[in-house]
């Protein structure tokens, strides 16, 4: 199935428009990303996505039949996108410590580029109290693995401080995404969103120097 994109939300929105039905349940999980993120997960409701879509509120109930559907989709969606992100990074044939760099900076470039994937990561995040949290914890989960395979390497290699958590170094990383996405939506001036990302790594790193350029 395609993946789905916000950005593409505003054109596909004509009412008049005919879609398969592979490409309309598309347009409305992008949609719905769109709303999610300007109303919240505990906001969003099938009406207003389908105001967004340019379609019939029975429609949008065709493709997601119940609002826990409709969560889950989004919830699939925003996961799969930061796992893939993640996963293309760490797959690299490059030094671990260049890895986490680069990871650092397709997040904060991910961050321009799909701002409501962002929104909605965020808001998932801090969902302590709502019945999304434990898949929350459970999409952290997989992250942190791919964090710690990457950083167990390092270690190997003698780039990172041999005495480090591997979960933990990880943990502190994933932590620091948070305060990233924040610099990214106050637009902080590149210089400081670079020295942030730098700190965060030799912070990761066991306090080992960092070799090699930021963007090399």
């Amino acid at each position: 199935m395609p993946h789905a994109d916000p950005q593409e939300c505003a054109a596909l929105r004509p009412r008049a428009r005919r879609l398969p039905p592979t490409e309309r349940r598309t347009q409305l999980l992008a949609c719905a990303i769109c709303v999610f993120a300007r109303r919240g997960l505990g906001e969003a409701r099938h009406a207003e996505i389908a105001k967004e879509a340019g379609v019939s509120v029975p429609t949008v109930f065709f493709y997601f039949p119940t609002r826990d559907e409709l969560v889950k989709a989004v919830l699939d969606e925003v996961e799969r996108f930061y796992l893939e992100l993640a996963e293309q990074v760490h797959g690299r044939d490059l030094p671990a410590q260049q890895i986490l760099l680069q990871h650092a900076i397709a997040f904060a470039e991910s961050v321009d580029t799909h701002p409501d994937y962002a929104r909605v990561w965020l808001d998932w995040s801090t969902a302590i109290r709502d019945k999304v949290w434990p898949r929350y914890i459970d999409f952290q989960g997989k992250l942190v693995r791919i964090l710690e395979k990457t950083i167990r390497r390092g270690q190997r290699k003698g780039t990172f401080a041999a005495d480090v958590d591997p979960e933990d170094a990880a943990l502190l990383g994933l932590s620091a995404a948070h305060m990233l996405a924040q610099m990214k939506f106050l637009r902080r001036a590149p210089e400081k969103v670079e020295r942030f990302m730098r700190a965060v790594v030799r912070a990761v790193l066991g306090g080992l120097p960092l070799n090699g350029a930021l963007h090399s």
